[in-house]
Order: C-alpha cells, then structure tokens, then sequence
C-alpha cells in the first residue's frame, strides 16, 4: 500500500525547485562580474598613485639667488622715476612660557604683481632690533619682471636681528602705473610636535617716495 503525499507546497518553492539552478548560477555570474569590475577598479587607482608619485617633484631646498640672473642690464636709479622704500617687520624669534625664546625662520619674499611691467630692487636690508645694521642682500640694482618673485631667507639659527628685527626693502619703477610689489616676511617654527608660522606684510615710509 502506498501512501500519497497530499501536501500543498508554496508556488515561490515549486518555482525554485524548477529554477533554481539557473539563478544560482546567474547570481554566481554577478558576482564573478562584480569582483572582476573592483579590483580592476582597484587596480586603476594604484596605477594613477603610482604614475602621480613618479611624476612629483619635491621643491628644492632654499639657496640665495644668483644676482646675475637679476640683472638690470643698462637701467640706473636715476632713470626710473618711482622710488619708495618700505618696512617690513621679522621675528627672529618670540617668546613663550615665561619669556623663553621660540626660534623662527624668516623668508623675505619680494613679489612683482604687475602682470605687465618690471619693478626694480635696489635695497634689501636687514636690521637687528636695536636698528642697527646686520646684512645687506643685495649689492646692485637687480630687475623683477613682470609677476616675478625673489625670495631672501634668514636662518632659525640665525638670532642677531632678535624679536624687533626688520627689512628695509627699496623699489623702483619706470612709470607711476606700475603696481607696487607685494612685498612680506613669512615666519616659520618648529619644536617638537610644536609648530607656527604667520605672515607680516610691508609698511610704505612715505619719506622716500620720490616726487
């Protein structure tokens, strides 16, 4: 005597039972697809760094400018009707902690805005805080052309200018519409895990503009 099974199973199952093979072997499809597009993906990405690492250039460690790059060829102070110095204040250091000296690193940077016109330099120089005279940079007219940078750098071991140091910076032009230079000291300093930096831009004297 056989016994027949009645039971009535959901559609869903008796679809599954039919099927299922085909979707598991779709769904294993998917993810074979899936996993190929990552890691190819993946593998793009570690490429790109890779060509990016290769390609980038650490800038060069400071070295002073070579004047003769600079040079203002047949130009002379007189000629140029534009005169006007400026002041640009610099922290060799600052203190902390009760008066304790923090020692900085100070950049002179001299920036020719104009996009049109060459500005000329004829003065850089550095003074300690009690106003005397601690270096000269330059020792001849040199000549910035248009949107052209020169940078002076005063060493972190360097502490004769003190906390009330400054730079006594002289330009020159060749017509009233040329725009003056930015011209700011870039203070820079680390102890430690310990780091600062800020910038202090110049000040016209207008004594020395000329008439």
């Amino acid at each position: 005597m056989s016994v027949s099974d009645d039971r009535e199973y959901p559609e869903w199952f008796l679809w599954f039972t039919e099927h299922g093979v085909r979707v598991l072997i779709l769904l294993a499809l998917a993810f074979v697809a899936f996993v190929y597009v990552r890691s190819r993906s993946n593998t793009e990405e570690r490429l790109l760094a890779i060509e990016d690492t290769v390609q980038y250039q650490a800038p060069r460690s400071y070295t002073p400018p070579n004047l003769d790059a600079y040079a203002a060829a047949d130009v002379s102070v007189r000629s140029l009707p534009v005169h006007q110095a400026v002041y640009v204040p610099v922290y060799s250091h600052i203190y902390y902690d009760g008066g304790r000296p923090y020692l900085l690193e100070a950049m002179l940077s001299v920036r020719n805005v104009d996009p049109k016109r060459s500005v000329y330099v004829s003065a850089v120089e550095y003074y300690d805080t009690n106003g005397k005279l601690s270096k000269r940079f330059i020792d001849r007219l040199i000549k910035l052309d248009a949107l052209q940078t020169i940078e002076f750098l005063v060493e972190r071991h360097d502490v004769t200018g003190g906390s009330g140091a400054n730079f006594i910076v002289e330009w020159h032009a060749g017509t009233k519409d040329t725009h003056a230079p930015l011209i700011e000291a870039v203070m820079v300093g680390r102890s430690g895990t310990n780091a600062i930096s800020f910038v202090r831009k110049s000040e016209p004297l207008p004594q020395w503009m000329a008439d």
